[in-house]
Parts: C-alpha cells; sequence; structure tokens
C-alpha cells in the first residue's frame, strides 16, 4: 500500500508542475523570505533587503520599515504601512495600504482586493486586471507576459497543442506508474455512471464552497490550499483514467494489445481533441461535454480513492469467512486462486 501511494503522489506531482495546476515558479534565486500559511512582521526600523513571497500568508509592513525587492503576495494577505522600493504583484489576495506607505514601484493586481488610504503614496502605476504590464517579473527574476496580449490566433492555438501535449505525457506518465489504479477508475465510471457523475458535480459545487469558507480564516488558508490541489489532481486522474478507456476501445479496434503508457497517451489526445473540438464549435454548449465528462472521472475517483479500492465491493465467502475483492482481473494485479470448498 505504501508503495502505492509514493507512485501516486511522484506521478502527479509531476503532473501537477506540467499542467499548472498550483502557481508554483523556479527561481534563479531563492528570496530571503517566504512566507506560507504563517505570519511575518517587518517592524519599525527594520529593512528588508531581498524580495518578499507570501503564500497564503499574514504579512504585516510597519511604519518605517523597507523592503528593496518585489513584494509578491499570492492568495494572502498584505498589511503595508511602510516603504516598498520596487513593485507588489498580488493575486487572490487582500492588500491594505495605510496612510504612511509608500513605493517606489508599480503595483499589479488580478483577482485581489486593495483598500488604499488617500495619503498612500504610489510613485508609479497601479494595474488591475486585464491592464496588466506586457511583463512582470516575479521573485528571483523570472520574466513573464500578461496572458491577455496573447490574443492573436497563432499564440492561442499554439498554446492549445502545447496544453495537449502536457496532457498526453502527463497521461503516459500516470499509466506507466499507476495502471491498476486507472482501471479501477475507469471501470468504476462505466459501471455506475450516474453515481459517479453525480457525486462528481455535488463535489464541484460544494468543496470550492467550504475551502472558500477555510480561507476566510487565515490560519486555515493553507488547509483551504491544499484541499484544491488536491481537488485539482482528483480531476486530472480522472480525465486519464477516461482516455486511458478510450486508448482501450482504440487499440481493440486494431485488434491489438498496446502498452498502458501507449494507450493512455492516444486515449488522451482523442479525448481532449473531441472535446476541445466541441467547445471551440459549439462555444455556447461546447463546455457541457467537457464538465460532464469531467464529473464522471471525478467521482469515479472519489469512489475508488484514487484508483486503491474497487467499487462496488463483492462480498466473497470462503471457508466461513467473508472478503471483498474486485469483480475482474486487473492488469497488472493477479487475483489470489479459488480453492472449492472440500466435500465433508
Amino acid at each position: 500500500m505504501k508503495n502505492h501511494v509514493k507512485k501516486l503522489f511522484y506521478a502527479f506531482l509531476l503532473a501537477t508542475l506540467l499542467l499548472g495546476l498550483v502557481p508554483l515558479t523556479a527561481y534563479a534565486a531563492s528570496p530571503n523570505d517566504i512566507v506560507i500559511g504563517n505570519s511575518y512582521t517587518l517592524d519599525s526600523g527594520e529593512t528588508l533587503n531581498d524580495d518578499l513571497l507570501i503564500i497564503g500568508g499574514s504579512v504585516i509592513l510597519m511604519p518605517s520599515s523597507t523592503v528593496n525587492g518585489t513584494v509578491f503576495v499570492l492568495g494572502g494577505r498584505l498589511d503595508a504601512a511602510g516603504t516598498v522600493n520596487g513593485d507588489i504583484i498580488i493575486f487572490g489576495g487582500t492588500v491594505r495600504l495605510a496612510d504612511t506607505f509608500e513605493i517606489n514601484g508599480n503595483i499589479s493586481t488580478a483577482g485581489a482586493s486593495v483598500s488604499q488610504d488617500p495619503a498612500a503614496q504610489i510613485n508609479g502605476q497601479l494595474f488591475r486586471g486585464e491592464n496588466l504590464p506586457q511583463v512582470l517579473t516575479i521573485p528571483g527574476g523570472i520574466q513573464f507576459g500578461n496572458l491577455g496580449n496573447f490574443s492573436n490566433p497563432g499564440f492561442r492555438a499554439a498554446g492549445f497543442f502545447f496544453r495537449l501535449f502536457l496532457w498526453v505525457l502527463v497521461a503516459m506518465v500516470a499509466a506507466m506508474f499507476l495502471p491498476a489504479h486507472l482501471t479501477r477508475v475507469s471501470r468504476t465510471a462505466q459501471s455506475e455512471p450516474l453515481i459517479s457523475g453525480g457525486l462528481g458535480c455535488l463535489t464541484v459545487i460544494i468543496v470550492p464552497i467550504v475551502l472558500l469558507l477555510l480561507a476566510i480564516t487565515i490560519c486555515l488558508i493553507p488547509v483551504s490550499i491544499l484541499g484544491g490541489l488536491v481537488l485539482a489532481l482528483a480531476w486530472a486522474f480522472g480525465l486519464v483514467a477516461l482516455g486511458l478507456e478510450v486508448g482501450k476501445r482504440i487499440s481493440g479496434i486494431f485488434n491489438r494489445e498496446w502498452h498502458p503508457a501507449i494507450a493512455a497517451g492516444a486515449g488522451m489526445l482523442v479525448l481532449m481533441l473531441l472535446l476541445s473540438g466541441l467547445e471551440t464549435l459549439i462555444p455556447c454548449v461546447g463546455w457541457i461535454p467537457k464538465a460532464l465528462v469531467g464529473f464522471l472521472g471525478l467521482g469515479a475517483v472519489l469512489l475508488t480513492q484514487f484508483g486503491m479500492k474497487a467499487y462496488p465491493y463483492q462480498s466473497v465467502v470462503t471457508g466461513g469467512t467473508s472478503s471483498s475483492e474486485l469483480p475482474d482481473e486487473i492488469p497488472g494485479e493477479a487475483l489470489p486462486p479459488q480453492t472449492p470448498p472440500e466435500n465433508q
């Protein structure tokens, strides 16, 4: 069981990084201060000569404090009453700028709440949402362009095929490590589509509300972030499992038995092309098939506990004892031989 959990963790950690499900960044030079789900205070008179990264944490810059670098806020809270000699970049957080606050740079926000005292000094520009600058520099010197500027059809097409490539790659990696887990999920989705789809739909509706309520309390923001990560992983795992099943069906058409990685890659390619194609051709309703497939896969993942257990269970009575086992044999997992009871 421990080996299965390790495989699951490593495979989907790779999937998460590749698909960008969590906003992680590779730093050329790590900042001195990284606040993750914790509290940080820069007292009056103190100076931070580096960048400041805040992920789901609470940071207070007291009056007369100084930050000589970039302040990057991701889902956290910043109470600034000191001086920032650099830029402030905020994604999905809350920022309060006091009357003693001064910044010698720009403030860029997306999905963030900014409360600014009229006396606060911004010796730069304030960018919001779609008006973000063309290039943002985050801690570590990493630069990235504003996605809103990539409206050219060529950029959008390149982005589509790049995401498609990542999905195929993730499906192949997951199938190499966890073929039995993916098979359990796909079988559950086929045998119990109504239960799986209903559970997935309820999960998507209820869980984000719960995570939002947890995020309101600063101390539980890390729990909220972890819950969102698990939900994203479950959604991706379900799609990969359904992609593997599509690949198996395609291999059956050619009377071939492909390796799980090949089947998963081919099936994921076809599945995502179909779903994305429908969404592109019929924008008003094309998202519905993608949502339904996602609900189906997510529910099956939850019913099977990420494919670690089969659903539904079958009670088998042998020699006066009962046990639960899979209804069919799964590739890579042999069932124990059944010995007929001896005649008394």
